[in-house]
Order: structure tokens, then C-alpha cells, then sequence
């Protein structure tokens, strides 16, 4: 099945993909952007056990629902990068949503903590090598 974009489908496709890219890190950006000392809140919407097992180098474990009470914990001059465990988890997505309509500038880490791991970048933690998992994952 072939589908032909009309100019209209073609204009709004370069505009999704030009505000993907934006509000977005990959793994791999965000290790550059902290290895640049970017001024970054990089947050963790994990269990807190997952947490103190691994986690992006410099993270803070926040849950959404501690969000939903109060953004004061993510500095305004400052991104605030969200992830949570992988692609499928919309955890993240929520949280750059609600932080954006608070005011924050947020982006959001592209398949979560799992595609972290998957490029094989630093990490924190106990078990530094270890990823959550989708069948362990909230």
C-alpha cells in the first residue's frame, strides 16, 4: 500500500520531527551534553530500588507523583532531562508535560533508561551494569 503525502502531510511531518528532535535526548547526546557540564537536572522517574541499582551518572530519583505535588526540586535555569525504564513506559512523557506546562525547559531521554544501557554509557549505582528490564518494570 503506497500512500502519497500531500504538501499539507509534508509540512507537518518536518515540523513533528523538527519538535522530536528538540524536546529530545538520545543516549548517546546526553552523554556529550553531561560531559560538556550543560546545565542539566537530569531526573529519574524509576523505583527508588531501581535507582540506587543503576542509574544516568548525576541523576536524581524523583517520582511522578512527587512531581505532581512540586516542580521546586528541578532548578528553572537549568533542562530538565526525563527518563523512565524504556520506550514503552510513558512515565517520562507525562513528567515533560507537566514540567513544561509549569514553566521548565525539559527534554526527554529517547527509550528511557533500558536504550541508556543498550549504548553501554557510565553509570551509577550498585550494579552498574545492569538494566530494568521490561518484564521487571513498572
Amino acid at each position: 500500500m503506497t500512500t502519497t503525502l500531500t504538501k499539507q502531510d509534508t509540512t507537518q511531518a518536518v515540523q513533528y520531527f523538527q519538535n522530536k528532535l528538540a524536546f529530545e535526548y538520545g543516549p548517546i547526546g546526553l552523554k556529550y551534553a553531561l560531559e560538556a557540564k550543560e546545565p542539566l537536572t537530569v531526573i529519574d522517574l524509576r523505583t527508588p530500588e531501581l535507582f540506587a541499582k543503576s542509574h544516568v551518572p548525576g541523576a536524581i530519583n524523583v517520582s511522578y507523583e512527587e512531581l505532581q505535588k512540586s516542580t521546586e526540586v528541578i532548578e528553572k535555569d537549568t533542562t530538565a532531562v526525563v527518563y523512565c525504564y524504556g520506550i514503552t513506559c510513558h512515565l517520562a512523557t507525562k513528567a515533560a508535560l507537566l514540567l513544561a506546562e509549569k514553566g521548565h525547559q525539559v527534554k526527554e531521554l529517547f527509550g528511557g533508561f533500558d536504550e541508556y544501557v543498550a549504548a553501554d554509557l557510565p553509570l551509577e549505582g550498585t550494579h552498574t551494569k545492569s538494566s530494568c528490564g521490561t518484564s521487571s518494570c513498572g
